[in-house]
């Protein structure tokens, strides 16, 4: 069948006419089996172009904001030939519940990791002592059974905050074990409010940034309405 006379195939047609009638000019001619699993040039290339589509379609001013991360990655990529994990999720056996977790990007050779996670809001989350992040090296450290710690990143470019943490084994090791006991606590049934910074996302805040629910948390409505002592309204209730 005749290949069609295409923009990316007119370099070949205009130099070998034969090239655009394979089965006329060839006996026995099979075309190839398109595979977009393998990697080759031509599946390369689709998916960079896709990336470079989905990059485009940003404003200008979020692409820049991408491509300052991008940068900060490549650079710690460059240290080591490290295996790398996208998005890659692992059963945390160290907690009693067995939840799964899945960090953005980890780095690992057998002495040393890296893990970095992109947060894409203004409001810096700094990653030195960073729960999420001590979750997060606790969780992938067997990767690099060799590592005497864990190079934790945040990545987030849109507040200007692109650093780096080691959290070493000792430092580790305390997280474990404090979080085991905040997670046997919680399967027992605790309901121990306590207020504060952490409760930024929570859906009982009644000023969070996620998703909200109702009634709101008494503890937080206490902590914000000191001088309310009636918080039917704010709390939902008829």
């Amino acid at each position: 069948m005749t290949e069609r006379f295409s923009a990316s195939a007119a370099t070949r047609h205009m130099g070998c006419r034969a090239s655009a009638n394979l089965d006329l000019a060839i006996v026995g001619w099979e075309p190839p089996i398109e595979d977009p699993t393998v990697d080759n040039a031509a599946n390369r290339g689709s998916h960079m172009h896709e990336i470079m589509a989905k990059l485009n379609e940003l404003p200008t001013g979020d692409a820049m904001k991408l491509t300052e991360a991008f940068n900060y990655v490549n650079e710690v990529r460059r240290r080591r030939r490290f295996k790398k994990l996208v998005e890659h999720t692992i059963t945390v056996d160290w907690l009693q519940s067995q939840p799964y977790t899945t960090a953005d990007l980890v780095l690992h050779v057998a002495d040393e990791i890296h893990v970095l996670d992109l947060k894409t809001g203004r409001i810096p989350v700094y990653v030195q002592q960073n729960k999420q992040m001590l979750y997060y090296g606790a969780s992938y450290l067997p990767l690099a059974p060799k590592a005497k710690g864990v190079h934790l990143h945040i990545v987030q470019p849109w507040a200007d905050n692109m650093e780096e943490w080691y959290a070493p084994l000792h430092t580790l090791d305390q997280f474990l074990r404090d979080a085991q006991q905040v997670e046997a606590e919680i399967l027992q049934g605790s309901t121990t409010f306590t207020p504060g910074d952490h409760c930024m996302f929570c859906a009982a805040n009644p000023h969070g940034r996620g998703a909200r629910g109702k009634p709101s948390c008494p503890a937080m409505l206490d902590l914000l309405y000191p001088d309310k002592t009636n918080y039917d309204e704010i709390l939902g209730r008829d």
